[in-house]
């Protein structure tokens, strides 16, 4: 596999110091995810994204076109085959529900650039894998909950253990005493709720559902209070979620789309090597790039906001 990864690498600098050509005249399409617009999650973060960079680029239709699909394996094949055949150079589909799709697609259309979002598992040099270090969110979660915690007792609620390590090391980055209940997730309601009664703040990773809080709702109101994900978690902006939100980890969106939309413009594509090893491409986005952060809904203290800062120079310096 690394031979293979060596030759495709070789075959980039070769033909272009960016990447695959794309066509003199460029036409973009977004495959968005099962909800299409209103889901709060990826689908409107993708679209928002999308809106500033028509703006800023002054592209209209038909040289960009916005496709739902109802979710289905065969729906996501037609629409993704109807714009490859309709002529469109760049076709972002948003979402891990496409990786079979676009694996598939981008095989049949190699002359075609192809972006999926969130996701880093497609070896094909025509598919932009657009990646989010979601370990960089979890530290910067940490150092926010031990700062927030007056009781410095926190909780990570989710199964990730990489994202429990990163958690664990920005909590105790400043706080090397506090303490921390993993919480294992999905469980029972009651088994959240016996568990939460000794913490103040929690970093909920949990994304299926909002059961997480509604069990804080029920039980906890004002005495436990969440930090959550976006756009992953569609529930982290709803009415009944903000009062109990201090701050969520943010996969910012507008940098991704923007920068696939100006590379499309420019006959090229982003490639950048992710996995050399399997031959994966696309980019990573990180906090050391702006593409992962921590936002506050509450007033920071000048002791948070001098962590949060240094936190973020250690993670860009590795």
């Amino acid at each position: 596999m690394k031979i293979k990864a060596l030759a495709i690498a070789l075959i980039i600098l070769l033909f272009s110091p960016l990447t695959p050509a794309i066509a003199a005249e460029p036409k973009i399409a977004i495959a968005y995810d099962i909800g299409f617009l209103g889901d709060n999650s990826f689908n409107d973060a993708v679209h928002l994204a999308l809106k500033a960079a028509k703006k800023k680029y002054g592209l209209v239709e038909p040289f960009v076109r916005e496709v739902p699909t109802n979710g289905t394996a065969v729906d996501r094949l037609t629409r993704l085959r109807f714009l490859a055949k309709s002529g469109y150079t760049l076709i972002i589909a948003v979402g891990p529900g496409y990786r079979q799709t676009v694996a598939r697609v981008s095989q049949e259309y190699t002359e075609t650039q192809f972006a999926i979002v969130n996701d880093r598992s497609i070896a094909q040099l025509n598919v932009s894998n657009i990646y989010f270090r979601e370990d960089d969110g979890a530290y910067l979660a940490g150092v926010a909950a031990a700062n927030l915690s007056k009781r410095k007792s926190i909780a990570f609620i989710g199964s990730e253990a990489e994202l429990l390590e990163s958690f664990t090391k920005g909590a105790r980055a400043n706080f090397p005493k506090v303490k921390i209940k993993n919480i294992s997730y999905p469980d029972s309601a009651e088994s959240l709720r016996a568990q939460l009664s000794s913490v103040d703040i929690a970093y909920s990773t949990w994304d299926g559902d909002p059961s997480v809080i509604a069990v804080i709702n029920e039980s906890f109101a004002g005495k436990v209070r969440l930090i959550l994900e976006t756009p992953d978690q569609y529930f982290a902006q709803i009415s009944q979620t903000k009062s109990l939100v201090v701050a969520t980890v943010s996969k910012q969106m507008s940098k991704p789309i923007s920068q696939l939309v100006s590379a499309a413009l420019e006959s090229r594509a982003i490639i950048d090597v992710i996995d050399e090893v399997e031959g994966i491409y696309g980019r990573e986005y990180n906090a050391a790039n702006g593409g992962v952060g921590i936002i506050f809904n509450i007033a920071v203290n000048s002791s948070l906001k001098s962590q949060i800062k240094q936190a973020l120079l250690k993670l860009k310096q590795g």
